[in-house]
């Protein structure tokens, strides 16, 4: 091929940036949606009279939700803690 390019480097190169440029933001984001509230379920405005006399109320993720939520969040802080950690032990 080119004394140059060499591309088994180059292809590695590429598919770390896509999975640390591109997966682990859309990871976040999965985390971020997963903790949003449900289609069904409304939230109800500050001060805002609700249908009980406990107050107004925010929908909670459900259990699995936000189990899956933290899931997504830990991966990412641990793929920038090992980047981190890497880059700090001199990047071999």
């Amino acid at each position: 091929m080119s004394e140059f390019i060499h591309f088994d480097a180059l292809l590695q190169v590429v598919v770390a940036g896509a999975i640390v440029g591109a997966g682990l933001p859309a990871l976040f984001a999965l985390g971020v949606r997963l903790l949003a509230p449900s289609q069904g379920a409304a939230l109800a405005v500050e001060g805002a009279p609700s249908g009980t006399d406990s107050g107004p109320t925010t929908a909670r993720p459900t259990g699995l939700r936000l189990t899956a939520a933290v899931v997504c969040f830990g991966t990412v802080l641990a793929a920038c803690a090992v980047g981190i950690w890497f880059l700090a032990s001199g990047g071999h």
